[in-house]
């Protein structure tokens, strides 16, 4: 398989959240976004603790490989009220009334852990309207509570602690940072941790996904919505092309819940990380994005 030739730089990352988001009135309520790029649509549905600029950080690899990234901030995250969608199914249905009001007939989304079941929603109620699904990391089954890592980073502190180490003591923020969202045992998390803090530049994702993460007071909200038990996600009516991508190692979001979906959506596949809840913009940051972005190239 060849590999995605752009890969984000920092500069990539800082842009992203120097965007400007914007509020449209759709028939759920209001919703705000943010978009980049040019191409196929992509929306971009962010996960717990996150916003419009968590999204386009996730969606940058994707934008600099010739996509537009459409990224919502879901109810109960900064400029989008709970009130638009309090249940995932309220959330698939303002998801659906963006692309409305956007004038978008289809578009691909790509839902990271806890937007998964907004994403499993979406494909399911409004499968017309998608064409492809990608899943990195994410929620399926919603009967859960918030995990202590969870419930620990909702604090603005800690974040900026955190990214602050990740410049000046990489490796050993590193080990920390895999054990407490990966079953490692401490001396594979160690080895790993120095493997990672010797490539230049590789943290520049995880940093910017946790910048992204700031300002915890608008977002509580969600995160706290995100974290109420819920009705089982529909999985089994999802007829699109689906990658359920997940990282073996993952504690935040077991891997029997890529499993489970994997086991209820026809035709999907499933596509296995060697690493934790972070591996996706860190472990495997230089082979998991790639194989997505030619996943939805060559599944057009």
């Amino acid at each position: 398989m060849v590999t995605a030739p752009n890969t984000p730089t920092a500069e990539d990352f800082r842009a992203c959240m120097a965007g400007a988001p914007r509020i449209v009135h759709t028939a759920s309520g209001p919703v705000e976004y943010a978009e980049r790029g040019h191409g196929e649509a992509i929306l971009s549905v962010h996960g717990s603790q996150g916003g419009w600029d968590q999204g386009l950080v996730a969606g940058e690899y994707l934008r600099l490989n010739g996509f537009r990234i459409i990224a919502p901030s879901r109810p109960g995250y900064l400029g989008t009220p709970l009130s638009a969608g309090r249940t995932f199914a309220q959330q698939a249905d303002a998801l659906a009334a963006l692309l409305d009001a956007l004038q978008i007939d289809r578009v691909i989304v790509i839902a990271v852990s806890g937007g998964g079941p907004a994403g499993y929603e979406l494909a399911a109620k409004h499968g017309e309207r998608i064409s492809r699904l990608v899943q990195v990391d994410a929620v399926c089954l919603t009967d859960r509570g918030p995990s202590r890592i969870a419930q620990l980073a909702a604090q603005d502190f800690l974040l900026e602690a955190v990214i602050w180490l990740l410049r000046r003591a990489t490796k050993p923020t590193l080990t920390a940072l895999m054990r407490s969202f990966g079953t490692y045992t401490r001396q594979a998390a160690s080895e790993r941790a120095a493997m990672l803090a010797a490539l230049p530049g590789r943290t520049s994702w995880l940093e910017a996904t946790l910048a992204a993460s700031l300002g915890v007071a608008r977002r509580r909200q969600g995160m706290k919505n995100d974290f109420t038990p819920g009705h089982p996600v529909p999985l089994d009516a999802i007829a699109c092309p689906t990658l359920i991508v997940h990282g073996r190692l993952d504690k935040v979001v077991p891997p029997t819940q890529a499993e489970h979906a994997h086991a209820h959506i026809t035709g999907s596949e499933l596509y296995w990380m060697d690493g934790s809840h972070l591996a996706f913009a860190l472990e495997a940051a230089d082979t998991a994005p790639a194989y997505v972005a030619n996943w939805l190239r060559d599944s057009r």
